[in-house]
């Protein structure tokens, strides 16, 4: 009984643990979308590589901030039929 209370504890902080994580994910994309770094918070980033799944796919964008060093890649959900392509 103990070990399925003891497993349950414990599923329960993973989910909570993969929601966080998604969650900031998510505050970072939208911070490096207006072209902020998170990091250091000024107006330096630049997409460095983005690379299409296709047009029913997903779109891969690595940001990066030229003053601070900060590079991350973010899966941007594209489609032809929202206007195009591309990001």
């Amino acid at each position: 009984m103990y070990t399925f209370i003891v497993m349950v504890i414990l599923l329960l902080l993973g989910v909570l643990a993969y929601y966080l994580f998604l969650k900031e994910k998510s505050l970072k994309l939208e911070k490096v979308e207006k072209g902020i770094c998170p990091e250091c918070g000024r107006d330096s980033i630049e997409i460095r590589r983005a690379k299409s799944g296709g047009c029913s796919g997903t779109t891969n964008v690595i940001y990066y901030c030229t003053l601070c060093g900060y590079e991350e890649e973010f899966n941007i959900e594209s489609s032809c039929g929202s206007g195009g392509c591309g990001i």
